[in-house]
């Protein structure tokens, strides 16, 4: 597998740590959240098998040319604009908690706007880029960021104020029944092959995934899905988490450095997951808009040379985040987020699985037809 596939669903899979995933599952201990998040492991990591075979068929392909070569347009029509206003909202959602994030830990008098815009200026300028500028930009990110990430974690493992005893009550609940939304929250960090809809155009020769490459990514997944659940309760236990909105972030707090320059880590923890989270806003929002312009291309909407469908989508895309986040609450967004997963997620996921095989199907067809000829 290549390494970049594996940045595309590790990136995906850390972002997820600070976000709202974990008030999710924690909220669900005591009604099946391990089973459920064991579920979840099995079938997305099969699901990115899967993925990765029906896409290695169509080498340098996105998902706009794959569907438009092999399935009639009143398929890919809907299911290209459905697609990319799924993408949209998910870089959204990660946009939203990132500043309130911010609002909350870092510069609490700062205006709302002068976040949002200060997002805008190094978002747009990465939307726009070249696809595989962007994989080259996620793997300088992911060396320089990932590390830190890892040695918090480990430390976090090895402190003495760690509470084991919370994380065995916990591993007790494994007879509960799954619980539909740890599940989906679960099953949406270990998704990020999605985002070979728009990528695949990079891996003009994509590699099947190998055994080692799967084993990798199946332990990687579980240590970080596992850590993303546990740690915080080894921390907090159950009782102080039950409101917290940040579970991962009062977490960092609870970890010092005694003979660090700074004792208190959680603000360049904070920062290390915001770059990571400008990187996930990055590839979300670059693939919507990719998804979106391949349905609407306004051909005469042009300054100079220089068509504008792009800059109208940024713009768009723009004013629909500056309204939603001045307007909508911590709490609203955390409903919202339950809803995208427990609803959005599975159906985004069935329609490109079906497109994919439908896909498949008929690229077949046609290769018999011209094989007749």
């Amino acid at each position: 597998m290549s390494r970049f596939l594996f940045y595309l669903i590790l990136i995906n899979t850390l972002t997820n740590m600070v976000s709202i995933t974990p008030r999710i599952l924690i909220s669900g201990s005591d009604s099946g959240t391990i089973i459920s998040m064991g579920l979840a492991l099995i079938f997305g990591i099969s699901l990115t098998y899967f993925l990765v075979i029906l896409f290695s068929r169509f080498p340098g392909q996105g998902l706009p040319e794959i569907l438009k070569a092999y399935t009639p347009k009143w398929v890919a029509t809907p299911v290209l604009l459905f697609m990319g206003a799924a993408w949209y909202f998910a870089g959204l959602f990660t946009l939203m908690i990132y500043t309130f994030i911010i609002i909350r830990f870092l510069t609490p008098e700062m205006s709302i706007y002068t976040i949002v815009l200060t997002f805008a200026l190094v978002v747009t300028y990465g939307v726009l880029m070249v696809t595989k500028n962007i994989l080259y930009m996620s793997e300088i990110i992911f060396i320089l960021v990932v590390p830190f990430i890892v040695f918090v974690q480990i430390k976090g493992y090895l402190s003495p104020t760690l509470n084991w005893d919370y994380i065995r009550i916990a591993l007790m609940q494994v007879n509960q029944l799954p619980d539909y939304g740890a599940f989906t929250s679960s099953l949406f960090i270990v998704v990020g092959t999605a985002n070979l809809v728009i990528f695949n155009r990079f891996f003009t020769t994509l590699k099947k995934p190998t055994p080692k490459g799967m084993a990798l990514l199946t332990l990687t997944c579980t240590y970080i899905l596992a850590t993303t659940y546990f740690l915080p309760i080894g921390f907090g236990g159950f009782d102080s988490l039950d409101n917290a909105l940040y579970p991962w972030i009062m977490t960092s707090d609870s970890i010092r450095m005694k003979f660090g320059v700074i004792e208190r880590i959680v603000f360049i923890f904070i920062g290390a997951f915001l770059a990571l989270g400008v990187v996930s806003i990055i590839m979300h929002w670059h693939i919507s808009i990719q998804l979106l312009s391949s349905v609407f291309h306004f051909k005469r909407f042009k300054w100079k040379s220089f068509n504008l469908t792009l800059p109208l989508f940024i713009v768009f895309y723009w004013v629909v985040a500056m309204i939603l986040t001045r307007t909508m609450t911590v709490e609203g967004l955390y409903r919202t987020v339950e809803m995208y997963d427990d609803i959005v997620l599975p159906v985004m996921l069935i329609l490109l699985v079906g497109c994919l095989l439908l896909a498949k199907k008929g690229a077949a067809s046609k290769w018999r037809e011209s094989k007749k000829l």
